[in-house]
């Protein structure tokens, strides 16, 4: 990947969420539909981790969300941003959290 230039990265609004509420996605294998409280804000958000994660087992989480990506539909339901994970190795994935109880909406710099 090309390196971005420090205003590039000042231009991402990545944010501490709580997950109030997780439910599949009817008709599909991996899709959760997220709400998600961004600091005052609920969004909804779109994610392909079922099996790996359980809805109930997000449900209080504190992850981390990027909350300016544009909007998007997937599989006829719209996704207000994108939930951060980490990918290694043989396929396993980890959601990207904070150590302390950061409020929902602190900004990541």
């Amino acid at each position: 990947m090309e390196p971005i230039s420090l205003e590039d990265f000042k231009r991402l609004d990545i944010r501490v969420g709580e997950v109030l509420a997780a439910t599949r996605v009817p008709g599909t294998d991996k899709l959760i539909e997220l709400d998600v409280d961004i600091g005052g804000e609920v969004r909804h958000l779109i994610t392909g981790l079922y099996p790996l994660y359980r809805p109930l087992d997000l449900v209080g989480r504190r992850i981390i969300v990027l909350a300016n990506l544009q909007p998007r539909k997937v599989k006829g339901v719209e996704s207000q941003g994108m939930l951060l994970a980490a990918e290694w190795g043989n396929g396993e994935i980890g959601l990207l959290t904070v150590d302390k109880e950061a409020p929902s909406g602190a900004r990541i710099t």
